[in-house]
Parts: structure tokens; sequence; C-alpha cells
């Protein structure tokens, strides 16, 4: 089933009071007199940016869940519960929950990109690094928050992992409705999907809650006032758009990760050894794509070397891993920009090899023979997988010029 039909709740919202904020979504929703999928509410629809008391809000989150959970049940809808303030420890995140027909929640969406300067969102709240994916009719879709809408960055990570939609909570404020409309237009034609906003109106904010079609054409707009906005969307369009072409497939992984974010040349791979076996990753992006990687990455900025390849290790095959020493170093210069990769030996810990089914389509552990008879796995990770299986006692030399899938580059090894 492609379609979906929605229930944007464009609100006011009182700052710090939890109970007649709920009175406001309860009263909303009661208007519906027809089966809904989607139940959105805006961002910090709770108790809006009460800095004051932020933390005892967020340690007060299970109350609102309890609510937002309820709501579904009574709908039979998933509900994407806006944001709320969530206390996990000493850190308070900017927090998306969603929840499926029968209350249970999906995932949750801690908001990335948050406002800093002369506003305090930066200071009290932390940053969330991980792009979680919601279904609806088996229809996969994402989430942004507000200031989100700025970094394209997030919006095509969630469309490569194959998102039909991503939903926008907000709190945009006048006068920025031009930057609301023309930045939200360029994510939905850019990564081709729909893109449904639901933002808040009160004092400043302008409401404008909108739906905008894959090839960016504006199918509904709410005015500045409160009210339930119903809208129906049909999925298949985006199928259908990204059929004749889909642009996320044109994206040339080399410009973006050196030439655009130059930040991040410093990349790690491991070897993960099992029984003699070694553990690879089927790549999902690029020119590459569909050929065997060792498992591994870029550094996020301040990141250390040994935190960096057993996150990467981690989050790509859900196999926990230890770094050891140094295996091989590769480096290569482009464009004046010196791209390093570092090759650690990895002890293996536990876990059962997964794919992430977004950087990678599969994850599984390949023999001295298969690496060798192998194809499908690249040049470099061959060299180095094979060198270490070889001797394992190796000590790293350079191994002069070698010419690896992406050109001559000198290999220690």
């Amino acid at each position: 089933m492609s379609v979906i039909n929605i229930a944007l709740a464009q609100m006011n919202i009182i700052k710090g009071d939890y109970e007649k904020n709920l009175e406001t979504v309860n009263r909303l929703l009661d208007s519906i007199n027809e089966k809904v999928d989607v139940i959105a509410l805006p961002e910090m629809w709770s108790v809006d940016f009460d800095y004051r008391r932020m933390k005892e809000h967020g340690e007060k989150s299970s109350i609102v869940t309890k609510d937002l959970s309820a709501i579904a049940q009574k709908f039979q809808s998933v509900v994407i519960g806006g944001s709320i303030p969530e206390t996990i420890g000493d850190k308070i995140f900017n927090a998306s929950f969603v929840y499926d027909r029968q209350g249970k929640i999906q995932d949750k969406y801690f908001k990335m990109h948050l406002v800093s300067g002369t506003n305090l969102e930066g200071e009290v709240f932390e940053p969330g690094n991980w792009i979680p994916l919601f279904h609806v009719n088996n229809i996969p879709f994402g989430i942004a928050n507000c200031y989100d809408i700025r970094f394209p960055e997030l919006f095509r990570g969630i469309a490569l992992r194959n998102a039909k939609v991503i939903f926008v909570i907000a709190q945009y404020s006048n006068p920025l409705y031009n930057i609301w409309i023309t930045l939200l237009k360029a994510r939905a034609i850019e990564n081709q999907v729909y893109i449904v906003a639901v933002n808040r109106v009160g004092k400043i904010y302008f409401g404008h809650s909108i739906v905008i079609s894959p090839t960016g054409e504006v199918i509904y707009e709410a005015d500045d006032k409160e009210g339930l906005h119903l809208i129906k969307i049909d999925t298949s369009e985006v199928d259908t758009i990204q059929g004749s072409r889909r642009d996320s497939d044109m994206l040339n992984m080399f410009a973006y990760n050196r030439l655009v974010y130059r930040n991040n040349f410093i990349g790690v791979g491991g070897i993960v050894e099992k029984n003699n076996k070694i553990l690879f990753v089927k790549q999902n992006y690029g020119k590459q794509k569909g050929m065997w990687f060792l498992p591994g990455g870029y550094l996020d900025r301040g990141e250390m070397l040994e935190h960096g390849i057993e996150r990467e290790v981690f989050e790509e095959t859900t196999v926990k891993a230890k770094c050891e020493n140094i295996l091989a170093i590769r480096a290569l210069k482009n464009n004046d920009v010196i791209d390093c990769y570092i090759v650690f030996k990895m002890k293996y810990i536990d876990g059962t090899p997964q794919s992430d089914n977004f950087e990678n389509t599969d994850v599984r552990f390949f023999s001295m023979e298969e690496i060798s008879n192998s194809n499908e796995i690249t040049m470099l990770a061959k060299e180095i997988s094979l060198s270490y299986l070889c001797n394992k006692n190796n000590k790293l030399i350079s191994d002069g010029n070698f010419l690896s899938d992406q050109g001559l580059c000198k290999l220690y090894i």
C-alpha cells in the first residue's frame, strides 16, 4: 500500500506547561473522523524551549512518552511525537519518538544540528549521532528537526537508506519563511522524496506546515493559524521518479568525502580475525558499490584512531573488536589532499556479523582461499589481508608504490 494519510497538528505551544499543551493536542486530534496512518506533532510541543527547567522536563520524559503511546493506540496510527526533552545521565537531548500503531516505540531520533550563537539550544542539548529509519505501511521514512534542514547531508543519509518520505518537525519563526520554503523544496528535489513538515504557530511562529512532492511542487500548505491538517500522499510517485533516474546513485563519494569536507581525509580499517578468517563488508555506495572492503571509515572530527576503528567496525557489522596495533598505512595524494588510510589488527570480542543496510549490504568472514580467489574484494583490502594471513608477525615496512583501486599510492605493510 503506497498511500499514506497524514494528520499534521499545527499548534501553539505554552512554555513549560505540559498539561495545557497535551490538552491542545487532544483537542486537535479529536476532530479526526477518518482513518489516519501518521500523526505528526511539532518540535518541543510538550514544554517549548523552557531552558530554565529543561533538565527537570527531560527527567519526566517517560510521562510524555506514555501519553504519546496512548495516542497511537487510540487512533491506531503511527505517531511522530514531534520532539521532547529527554534527560539521560547528565545530558539532555532534543528527542523525537516514533510509535507504531500498537503504541510501541519504533525508535527515536536525537536532533543532530543544534542552533548556537545567540541561541541556548547548542549549550543546553547534546547533539545526536545516529540516523534511524522508521516505517508506516511498510514504507520507510526518516525524520529531521527544524535547524536540520540547513544541512543536506542528513537528508541524503536518510534518502540513501531508501526512505520515501522525510518528516520535518519544527519551530520556524518570522522572518524565516522564505528560508523555510526554499530549503524544504531543495531537500525534496535533491533527494527525490516527499518532504512533510509540521511547524508551530503563535507569537513569532508562522505555521505554514507543508507537503512537497519529490519534484519540489507544493501540494499542500497550511496557513498561520492553529489547526489539524489532513493530507494524503502516494509514495508510488517516488518509485516512478527514481525509477527513471535516481540522482543519489550518481553521487561521487570521492568528491563528497575528500574535496567538499576536507577535514575527513583520515580513514581507518580493521582486520578482524576469527578462526583464521577475515571480516569483510560489501559496500553499498559509490564507484565500487558491490565490492568487498575491510570494515572501517573516516574519523569524526577530534576522534582518536583507536576509538574510530572500534566504532566503525561495530556500526558497520555489530561485531565488537578491540584495537591492538597498526598493520598497514596507505597514503594517496590527490589534488593536494593527502588521503591517509590506516589499517589496524583487531581482537575479536563478540557479536554475530550483521549488515547495517545503509553503508553495506552484506557482512561475512572470508577464508584465505576465498580472499585469494575472489574478484569482488578490492585490491587494497586483498593485499593487506593476505599479507597479514601469510605472516601475522610482520613488521610495518614500505611496499613501495602500490597500484590500488584508486591509483598509485604509498603502502606500508
